[in-house]
């Protein structure tokens, strides 16, 4: 931005000097009427104040085909002044016309007019005198018109190249704050879908459940009271849980992006968390890390978070969904994968018809774990990763999540 109000504001005073130097011009016309009739004198200042009023007034046209007949205008009135009057008073036009031509128009307009230019330069300036001499030195008056020429015409046109690369430059700079303004816009999207996602998972299942034990606790009041209290508590235990998932929810909403180190941080919070879970569930937890962690890799904040997300919820679907008393996590780092893997001991196999039809299309969110499944399809897929999930012919349920992950060449050797 600050280069192209350089660059207007150059033009603006090249237009400037040039009017202020036509009119110093015109002066000095209206002072030679001592050394040249009065006639002669009128006559060069009207053609030459003509010239002057056609430039001025060819700024204000849009047009390239009434400005160029313009310009072909002010050049046939400064070769009149040049061939007619003493003074070489139409050499200015000639030089405006050389620098805002090929400043305003393209080559091929431009070229046209600079052409002439020079040769009204070379037919008023020196040409005749060598056509009927023949001697070189004839010329030389003639050369420092024409590097003049030449030198103002050059400077228009890089002067001009540097414009339309900086308008060529802001348009692309446009568009990539419009692919930018896009990209934040899905992004925004992709935020709200997974705030939604966890939103739901954290209050939509316990509100149900908290439904279904409201209306058995009515109906316990009358008829068994011993049995009523325990359904209380199961209802305060429900509720203390989903409060602990709507500030980790919240808590993962208002942490900032950071970058994971794969070896340090990854298996030693998935240990950490299957403890956690262990000791307030009483389920038996057994963690182990296969491969050997990337010395020189990083999981960025995304990865990090999937796999976070997808353990806390393959140990809530085994405790919730299916009863079970023992769960086996294994973590796998290969050169091509990053592997989470979820076993239990629970009620996995025992599932009705609808059940394994639900398995066999890979819908098996609507009947193991709500929705959960289904975010960690989403999540992994965001990450050209997958999800595979359903009962083992021993008994319990598995869940496995791969995300693609490459070691450096280094680790990829000494693995």
């Amino acid at each position: 931005m600050r280069v192209i109000l350089a660059s207007k504001t150059l033009m603006i005073s090249f237009v400037l000097a040039t009017d202020i130097i036509a009119l110093v011009l015109a002066v000095q016309i209206i002072l030679s009427i001592a050394h040249t009739p009065l006639p002669t004198t009128l006559l060069t200042e009207i053609l030459f104040l003509a010239t002057a009023l056609i430039e001025i007034f060819a700024r204000t046209m849009t047009h390239i085909v009434h400005v160029f007949i313009m310009y072909s205008i002010c050049l046939l009135l400064s070769l009149l002044l040049n061939l007619l009057f003493p003074g070489n008073w139409g050499l200015f036009s000639i030089y405006i016309v050389c620098s805002i031509a090929v400043y305003r128009f393209p080559l091929p307009w431009a070229l046209p007019l600079v052409l002439v230019s020079i040769a009204i330069l070379t037919v008023s300036s020196g040409i005749t005198s060598f056509l009927t001499s023949h001697r070189l030195n004839s010329l030389l008056p003639l050369l420092p018109f024409l590097a003049a020429a030449l030198g103002i015409s050059w400077v228009s046109w890089t002067r001009r190249s540097q414009f339309l690369l900086i308008h060529r430059l802001q348009e692309v700079q446009k568009q990539l704050q419009a692919e930018m303004q896009r990209s934040e816009a899905l992004a925004a999207e992709r935020e709200r879908t997974r705030i939604a996602r966890d939103i739901h998972d954290v209050l939509s299942h316990t509100l149900s459940v908290l439904s279904i034990q409201v209306q058995a606790a009515r109906q316990l009041a009358s008829r068994d009271p011993a049995r009523l209290a325990t359904k209380l508590d199961d209802m305060a235990i429900l509720i203390r849980e989903s409060i602990a998932e709507s500030r980790r929810v919240v808590g993962l909403l208002r942490e900032a992006p950071a970058i994971h180190s794969g070896k340090d941080n990854l298996a030693g919070s998935l240990n950490t968390q299957a403890t956690t879970f262990s000791e307030r569930t009483g389920i038996h937890c057994f963690f182990k890390e296969e491969g050997t962690p990337p010395t020189h890799e990083t999981l960025n904040s995304v990865q990090y978070e999937t796999l976070q997300y997808a353990l806390r919820e393959m140990l809530t679907n085994a405790h919730r969904h299916g009863a079970a008393s023992t769960i086996w996590i294994t973590l796998r780092w290969r050169e091509a994968v990053l592997t989470l893997q979820v076993r239990d001991d629970g009620k996995g196999q025992i599932a009705t018809t609808s059940a394994a039809s639900a398995i066999e299309t890979g819908n098996v969110n609507t009947t193991y774990g709500h929705h959960g499944l289904q975010g960690m399809r989403e999540r992994a897929a965001a990450l050209d990763g997958d999800v595979e999930a359903g009962p083992l012919e021993a008994g319990g349920f598995s869940i496995t999540l791969r995300i693609p992950f490459k070691y450096s060449r280094q680790q990829s050797q000494e693995v």
